[in-house]
């Protein structure tokens, strides 16, 4: 229990340090680019990663269950079975990369036919598309196995800290680069040298860590069957992934242009930062989860579920208010009053971000008691309600159609039939009613502290830097008031709080 808990306070230490260096850089490049460049450079590199996006839906989640194979033959120390397993993973990776190499050459003749009106001016969209498609390609070629091999034995904090380093120096040396010759070429080659050397030196610290581990030996057949099971489920689940995320900023872009994806995705920068600051706390406790399932009685498990649901709930609420009196003010400083969207579509960028984030405890216990294929019929039906909601409502109601798409589908059917996968499977024996009433008490405590942090902020001018950090203290304190007024009494809520003073005293 305590490695456990020691490999989960060491991985969100360095998660923190990555997302938070990764999403600086990221926001630090886009204002160059936009600067410098212009607004349609940011829609085409939107749109370049989302197709490419669309493309590694050929991985088939087969990340996902190396990591969950590699649970019990690593705590058990079968090494026979471990390098099986690596033996296996490379040998597929290889022939993955191989079709997305394939599928991205064959999208290259249509590429055009996905941007409404201008693109930017003296650009070969093709061989900008290249770079991109070599730069996704290289990453099955070159050690992926092992970057697996350190998550299953919570050692995320290794890849955390390699992709720091090398996102920092690339990072830099693009916007070096594009501040010195003002030529997106010279940003986009640099994209698949970072990847490379991200990758050579997971490979490097793997085998470093665990020289016992390496690629030999063939799996038993009842242990592949399982793992193509896993394989099957884990498709759909890419599928109902990139119809979610990705397939938006495609349709945004062969609906409405590359200007309007930039806007777009100027907004969901800041719902990716957040939302990739709170999923580092999932991310980084899920093999110790799956590990917990594995060993640990249903009460316990149960108990720790409520008190991380407790816990996630809150935060995403005070981020969703946060979001709602900051947002604007915020894109206002940052990139003008010609690239923000109105009130009403920020607000429901806000509640996007809080029915994205109200299921990722519920995701988290699903993914290490890995429900993968119990929960296969489950994706395919949110990705097919996705994409045709996106169609219909793209042209009626622009990027708004976007958004409520998804959200309708996160609250009706992923939420309810997620959780419902759950109970049934891992927790028979509670009810999913009180999991669903706790949902709806969060989020009419997110409305009530959004409505009076808002109507408080609505007294401050919008404009200038010293409003907006008026505003942020005001986010830190009024929404947890209202929050923990409306939570108290919770009984979990106890339980929260004794865990938080636990850690803090024994961090």
């Amino acid at each position: 229990m305590s490695s456990r808990v020691h490999n989960a306070k060491r991985n969100i230490l360095t998660g923190i340090v990555q997302r938070c260096s990764s999403q600086l850089l990221s926001f630090l490049m886009r204002s160059v680019i936009l600067y410098y460049l212009g607004e349609l450079y940011l829609g085409l590199d939107g749109l370049f990663t989302s197709i490419l996006q669309v493309l590694n839906v050929t991985e088939l989640g087969f990340g996902e269950a190396m990591v969950f194979s590699m649970y019990r033959p690593l705590a058990e120390k079968d090494t026979k079975t471990v390098c099986a397993l690596l033996h296996l993973y490379r040998r597929i990776y290889r022939i993955i990369g191989s079709v997305i190499l394939a599928a991205g050459l064959g999208v290259l003749p249509f590429l055009r036919l996905l941007i409404r009106g201008s693109i930017p001016p003296g650009v070969n969209l093709y061989l900008l598309y290249l770079v991109y498609l070599v730069n996704t390609v290289l990453s099955y070629f070159l050690f992926s196995y092992q970057a697996a091999l350190l998550n299953a034995s919570q050692r995320r904090d290794i890849n955390s800290g390699i992709a720091t380093v090398t996102r920092l120096l690339s990072g830099l040396l693009q916007i070096a680069g594009l501040l010195l010759t003002r030529n997106y070429y010279v940003y986009c080659l640099l994209i698949p040298l970072s990847t490379a050397a991200n990758h050579l030196l997971t490979h490097w610290a793997a085998s470093r860590m665990y020289p016992e581990y390496v690629c030999y030996g063939t799996l038993s057949n009842p242990a592949t069957a399982d793992i193509r099971r896993h394989v099957a489920a884990l498709f759909l689940h890419r599928v109902c992934g990139v119809f979610r995320n990705t397939f938006d900023s495609i349709i945004l872009s062969a609906a409405l242009g590359l200007a309007v994806l930039a806007k777009y995705q100027n907004y969901y920068l800041i719902i990716s930062a957040v939302s990739m600051l709170m999923g580092i706390i999932s991310n980084s406790v899920t093999a110790g989860v799956g590990d917990s399932l594995s060993q640990e009685g249903q009460e316990k498990n149960f108990m720790d579920f409520q008190t991380l649901q407790f816990l996630c709930l809150w935060v995403q609420g005070w981020c969703t208010v946060c979001l709602y009196c900051l947002y604007q003010p915020f894109m206002r400083l940052w990139v003008g009053e010609s690239m923000m969207f109105d009130d009403q579509t920020m607000l429901v960028f806000c509640i996007y971000f809080f029915t994205v984030e109200m299921g990722r405890v519920c995701y988290t216990y699903r993914q290490a008691a890995g429900l993968w294929w119990q929960d296969r019929c489950r994706p395919i039906v949110e990705a097919a309600v996705n994409l045709t909601l996106n169609i219909a409502l793209v042209r009626l109601v622009g990027v708004t159609g976007v958004l409520l798409s998804t959200i309708v589908c996160l609250v009706f059917v992923n939420c309810v039939w997620g959780s419902y996968i759950l109970f049934r499977y891992c927790f028979p024996e509670q009810r999913q009613q009180a999991y669903l009433f706790r949902l709806s008490v969060f989020a009419a405590a997110s409305l009530a502290a959004g409505s009076i942090t808002g109507q408080v902020c609505s007294f401050l001018p919008t404009g200038g830097i010293f409003p907006l950090l008026i505003r942020g203290g005001i986010c830190l304190l009024l929404p947890n008031l209202v929050i923990g007024l409306f939570c108290w009494r919770l009984p979990e809520r106890r339980r929260a709080v004794q865990f938080i003073l636990q850690k803090l005293l024994h961090w």
